[in-house]
């Protein structure tokens, strides 16, 4: 695999605070991915219906305790993760 972009995670913690816990979000540095796109039998398997926009990321180490990314400069919500191997593969 040739992992040439690149993708800054966002990490949420609990921290507490006076009045209770609060999630803070931290960025991480840029993490080495490569992105591939669905094809129309894993977007029907995961979401049910099709669309051109989606996509995934192959991030190379297996990460997670992260809900969000920032790609390109959009920020994005991750639809699923999966671990395989020796990376972590994240569909938007």
């Amino acid at each position: 695999m040739i992992y040439s972009d690149r993708v800054i995670l966002i990490l949420e913690a609990p921290e507490e605070d006076y009045l209770g816990s609060k999630v803070v979000k931290t960025k991480s540095n840029p993490v080495p991915c490569m992105m591939s796109l669905l094809n129309s039998a894993e977007q029907m398997g995961m979401f049910g219906n099709y669309r051109t926009n989606r996509f995934k990321l192959h991030v190379q180490g297996i990460k997670s305790e992260f809900s969000e990314i920032e790609y390109r400069g959009q920020r994005y919500k991750i639809s699923g993760l999966k671990h395989y191997r020796n990376s972590t593969v994240i569909y938007v």
